[in-house]
């Protein structure tokens, strides 16, 4: 019996029915525990132990391109709620690539794991509005069991999955390959068949393989040699290699697709191309409420003369942005960002246009990745926390009262700083979690660690002592080396050196600019002087936090605005009881740790004037309503 909205099914409770097939329902859900839409596959059997077991092991992929499987029931499966249309040709080259890229994409990451999908094709494809491909039921079709009794014509692993026992996924016809058509065992090289038949489709709108019914389909995959009429000359070699149907001829490595792409004709530029162009980085930025200023530059003091591309990257909308991190593979952005006054953070894909709230990350702030641009870690209620960039409840890794900035190694070592002890302290953890433990201490204010590329050596800012201690330090994991490579006292973050080259970039603020530091991270020395990127780019909060972030491949972005603008512009204002707003007190500026005094008619607050460091503290008069500084 099909299930009405309100049921529970375990944790989840039906919303709506939205689709029903062979095998059985599928629904929209909802899961309170975590505040998200879920859609639900409902089997009309009992699952075996096996298909459970293994259904898990495919729940591990984290991929953004791959449907996430979050849960295994005795007879239904929780996958993410992936709404948007299933590709469908015929399409523009470039558009095809873009689609097709995502998806081999997915490929890799599930081949590399050992998981087959077995059931590629455009229905388990889906496209979100921001652009971003999805493929769904990965790995279903390789962990199905077969049913034990029956015709054998129902067991057939040939067939269709609308031809066969309901539970059973044993993959569609017209994108089946030929050993798989013939009922051998198949390998990943068949997914490479059905992406090649799939792509073929996004290019010419018709089937590769269709006849009038199952059988005649699986004969013309076994027998008939691929016709490529239609099909852009760019992409026929790479299709060839495809639909090999000796699985032994066949491409062997999903990722080596683009390696077959010839040069275009019409003088755009091949993925392949723009891939193995070695020498362009990407510089984005934060402008007051606003991503700004996409642009290709060379971080060196002799400006290239590659173009220059800029662009502004709106955050979401009515938020006051706290702060933001590029993942290191450069394409995805998260943000910690408040809302109608909820903080959270906000990930969005840099080539989409629409940002996502990420449920589970309610109060972050200080954002940072994986190595692998996989998941995220941020603090939020007085822990270090993690999260998978595709979305699911995030996880506690330790205690971490007031973080300020973290960074996460290849060894998944985590260092942070947080403000839970009367002293200075950078801590190291496992990302799996565990007790931290001090890597350095003494009673400066140690801030936002960054790994520079070994894994072994990180960056790190010292403030709020004296100008003679005040600055950017690096230290290594052991403890045993620790000192100053430059007396600005702004955070900073490392750009790695182009390929082929071994100096990178720190980069840093100076009076309102980003500021280069040539920098060999193989002999942990400076090696050039100090350039500008940018200006107007400001210091975003009293923790001398330097919004500017950069991922492996030179994608960076900063907040422009300078100090006093937008970005760290606040406004004293009286509340009522009930949290209504009632007045404003006095101008706005760079206002922090406002004091009322007992009798309610002067209130103190830190102001930052021009630079960096000058901090002081006012009183202004509820009263008369004027303002005079207490220190200087």
């Amino acid at each position: 019996m099909p299930l009405t909205p309100g049921t529970r099914l375990g944790s989840y409770e039906i919303v709506a029915l939205i689709g029903a097939g062979g095998m059985g329902e599928v629904y929209r859900a909802h899961d309170p525990r975590v505040g998200r839409d879920v859609a639900i596959k409902i089997s009309q059997d009992q699952f075996s132990e096996r298909f459970a077991r293994e259904a898990r092991a495919v729940a591990s992929l984290n991929h953004p391109n791959i449907c996430t499987l979050y849960d295994v029931g005795p007879n239904y499966l929780v996958m993410e709620l992936v709404e948007g249309e299933s590709p469908r040709g015929p399409l523009p080259l470039e558009e095809a690539l873009r689609i097709a890229r995502q998806i081999a994409e997915a490929l890799a990451e599930a081949h590399e794991k050992g998981v087959t999908h077995r059931d590629l094709k455009p229905g388990n494809i889906k496209i979100k509005p921001d652009g971003t491909v999805k493929v769904l039921d990965f790995g279903l079709a390789k962990i199905a069991a077969a049913p034990e009794s029956g015709a054998q014509a129902t067991q057939s692993p040939t067939l269709s999955m609308a031809a066969t026992q309901a539970g059973v996924i044993l993959g569609t016809a017209a994108y089946m390959a030929p050993e798989q058509a013939k009922g051998k065992p198949v390998d990943r090289r068949a997914d490479i068949w059905a992406f090649g038949v799939v792509f073929y489709e996004l290019l010419t709108g018709h089937r590769l393989f269709e006849a009038d019914d199952v059988t005649e389909t699986l004969a013309s995959v076994v027998l008939k040699e691929p016709q490529l009429d239609g099909v852009p000359p760019e992409v026929r070699r790479l299709l060839k290699r495809c639909l090999e149907k000796d699985p032994k001829k066949r491409l062997r490595d999903i990722g080596d697709v683009w390696e077959l792409l010839e040069t275009p004709q019409s003088g755009t530029e091949s993925p392949a191309q723009a891939k193995a162009r070695p020498t362009w980085s990407i510089v984005a930025g934060i402008v007051t409420l606003a991503l700004a200023a996409l642009a290709f530059v060379h971080f060196r003091e002799t400006p290239p003369s590659e173009h220059t591309l800029r662009y502004t990257i709106a955050p979401p909308e009515g938020a006051n942005v706290h702060s933001f991190a590029i993942s290191p593979d450069g394409r995805q952005l998260v943000l910690a960002a408040a809302v109608n006054g909820k903080r959270q953070l906000w990930i969005r894909p840099m080539d989409a246009l629409q940002w996502q709230p990420m449920p589970s990350t309610e109060d972050a702030r200080y954002p940072f990745w994986s190595p692998d641009s996989r998941n995220i870690a941020f603090f939020a209620e007085g822990k270090l926390r993690k999260i998978a960039a595709s979305g699911g409840p995030s996880q506690p890794v330790c205690d971490a009262i007031d973080g300020r900035g973290g960074s996460w190694n290849r060894d998944d070592v985590i260092v942070f700083s947080a403000s839970g002890s009367p002293e200075g302290v950078i801590q190291r953890v496992p990302a799996a979690g565990g007790v931290p433990g001090v890597v350095i201490q003494t009673k400066s204010r140690y801030l936002f660690p960054m790994f520079l590329p070994d894994g072994r050596h990180f960056l790190y800012e010292i403030g709020g002592i004296s100008a003679e201690t005040n600055g950017i330090y690096f230290a290594s994991l052991d403890g045993k080396e620790n000192r100053r490579i430059l007396a600005d006292a702004s955070s900073a973050v490392f750009a790695p050196a182009a390929p082929g080259e071994r100096v990178g970039q720190l980069l840093f603020l100076r009076e309102g600019n980003v500021m280069a530091q040539p920098f060999d991270a193989e002999k942990l020395q400076s090696s050039g002087e100090v350039f500008p990127v940018a200006e107007g780019v400001g210091l975003a909060n009293a923790n001398n936090y330097a919004p500017v972030t950069v991922s492996n491949n030179g994608v960076l972005l900063y907040w422009t605005g300078g100090v006093g603008g937008a970005a760290n512009n606040f406004q004293l204002v009286w509340y009522d009881r009930s949290g209504k707003a009632v007045e404003t007190v006095g101008p706005s500026g760079n206002i922090i740790l406002p004091a009322l005094s007992p009798d309610g008619k002067t209130v103190a607050f830190s102001k930052q004037g021009g630079g960096a460091a000058d901090r002081d503290i006012w009183l202004r008069d509820l009263v008369r309503g004027n303002e005079r500084r207490l220190t200087t």
